[in-house]
């Protein structure tokens, strides 16, 4: 019987190796639109933070919670991109973030809607009015920020590790991608 069966096997590896910055201050982020937008962001939700702070009853408290979480994780995420520590930990990073802007985005639109709804409906709605239309401010933000992880997230094939960045001069890691083919040949 075993004389039968000849199986041969063959086994290929590719090992693609390519180059990025270390964790550290990556200067050129720093003048990107991708940093300006998160800049913006920050800024804004402060903005909407501060006008809303006085009406924390009647949908205030929502819009408070929208904009002080959105200033925290954007301040983190600006600080994890600033200094190159995204890249370093593991997860598509790229499809987390967009998903985080599209809820956020959501979040906002809800936010504009307490605003404007609370704004037409109280006596004293000046705070309401500045916080819905710095509400509109930021989706239009978000909205361009969306546009641009989408466009990211497209040219990363999907990936965060395929990912195209300028580095800065000086040190630099190494990414290895193996890719293992086998191939089998069975012959009576």
């Amino acid at each position: 019987m075993d004389s039968q069966y000849n199986v041969e096997s063959t086994e290929k590896t590719t090992t693609t190796t390519s180059s990025s910055g270390d964790v550290g201050l990556d200067k050129i982020y720093m003048k990107s639109i991708d940093s300006i937008l998160k800049i913006a962001e920050m800024v804004l939700s402060l903005i909407v933070f501060i006008c809303v702070s006085f009406h924390s009853y009647h949908g205030g408290g929502w819009v408070q919670f929208v904009s002080i979480s959105c200033l925290i994780t954007v301040l983190i995420l600006w600080i994890f991109f600033m200094l190159r520590i995204i890249y370093k930990l593991p997860g598509p990073w790229m499809l987390i973030i967009l998903i985080y802007y599209v809820v956020y985005c959501v979040f906002y639109l809800i936010s504009f809607l307490v605003c404007a709804i609370q704004a037409g409906n109280n006596g004293q709605n000046g705070g309401f009015i500045a916080a819905a239309v710095f509400c509109v401010f930021i989706l239009v933000v978000l909205g361009a920020d969306i546009f641009f992880q989408f466009r990211k997230w497209q040219d990363s094939g999907s990936s965060f590790s395929a990912r195209s960045t300028t580095s800065s001069p000086g040190g630099a890691a190494t990414t290895t991608t193996t890719h293992t083919t086998y191939e089998t040949r069975t012959q009576y």
